[in-house]
């Protein structure tokens, strides 16, 4: 029972080491207005759509895509309303973190 313990607490503390700054309870809280949405929206628009084989999944839902999603300027692709939601809140790649809008 105590190697479980040990092993759960390193699990939190793994947890803990690779957060960001800002803890997830505090960015589940975080909901987009409607400007900030919009924004988001158009910069999507203006993403190219790319056509996404088959296993391809996205790393926001990680869900399938349908075919096609939206490719943001470091070349990862996402569904275009995950990426919208996240850009509505962050200004980076869910992956890499590179700037998306500078």
């Amino acid at each position: 029972m105590s190697s479980r313990i040990a092993l759960d607490e390193m699990f939190d503390l793994d947890l803990a080491l690779t957060m960001p700054e800002d803890s997830t309870a505090e960015v589940s809280k975080r909901q987009p207005d409607a400007e900030s949405m919009a924004a988001a929206r158009h910069l999507v628009d203006e993403m190219p759509t790319v056509v996404v084989g088959c296993g391809g999944q996205c790393s926001v839902c990680m869900e399938g895509f349908g075919g096609a999603g939206k490719q943001v300027q470091c070349g990862h692709v996402f569904h275009e309303n995950c990426i919208s939601r996240w850009l509505s809140l962050h200004n980076s790649c869910p992956l890499c973190r590179s700037k998306v809008v500078s």
